[in-house]
């Protein structure tokens, strides 16, 4: 096959724009991670095989790209389904409440869409204590060693059980990042500062009481 390159009278700026943007929609349509949609967005709009290496867009814009598509695309149904999500969380969230969790990820900064996972955040010095609590609750889950967030026990992978799905009827599926009690202390690394968002959302980390005012502030709070 050949490569076709970018045509030189393309602004590089205006190419990563659309790198971002052809991204964002493949996460959005078609639930991609941002890596996998990113390698992705190069083969469609540069040809690359190789993904456009040194050529991706950082994340922060991709996000950015992504929360105009789901404005533009989304409007009220996605307004409706992140509703949805975050009463989903909170209730998963009181259920673990021993665990001081705390919501992370798409979720919570309203970049979710119909294929997200849901991320809490357990600061909790015994993960076993968690596998424990989840058997006797007859909550079925995975481990895995966790990659990330950088000092993280390990990963537990669950599908929230229906009676904690606050009504919504499709599935959704959760991973428990298990963290040191004393982790909380540090600054979430998912903290943005898009002007767009309510500071609970800019903050990248939301414990309970965050999480209901969150909720209350959109009308759909308990």
């Amino acid at each position: 096959m050949v490569l076709r390159s970018a045509p030189s009278s393309r602004n590089r700026e205006d190419l990563t724009l659309e790198l971002a943007a052809t991204a964002a929609r493949l996460i959005a349509e078609d639930g991609c991670d941002y890596a996998t949609a990113k390698r992705k967005a190069a083969q469609l709009v540069l040809g690359d095989a190789a993904g456009g290496r040194g050529r991706l867009p950082e994340n922060e814009l991709v996000e950015l790209e992504l929360r105009r598509y789901l404005r533009t695309f989304g409007g009220e149904r996605h307004a409706a389904l992140l509703a949805e999500l975050r009463a989903v969380a909170l209730a998963l969230m009181e259920h673990l409440a021993p665990f001081n969790p705390h919501l992370v990820g798409a979720v919570l900064n309203g970049t979710a869409t119909e294929h997200s996972v849901l991320h809490l955040h357990l600061f909790t010095d015994s993960a076993k204590d968690v596998e424990i609590f989840l058997l006797n609750d007859g909550i079925r889950f995975s481990v895995d060693e966790a990659n990330e967030p950088a000092g993280a026990l390990e990963s537990i992978h669950l599908q929230v059980p229906r009676r904690l799905r606050a009504g919504l009827a499709s599935p959704v599926d959760a991973v428990l990042s298990v963290l040191p009690t004393d982790a909380v202390r540090v600054g979430s690394r998912f903290r943005s500062s898009d002007p767009s968002l309510s500071p609970i959302e800019q903050s990248g980390r939301a414990g309970l009481a965050a999480v209901r005012r969150l909720l209350a502030a959109s009308g759909t709070g308990g």
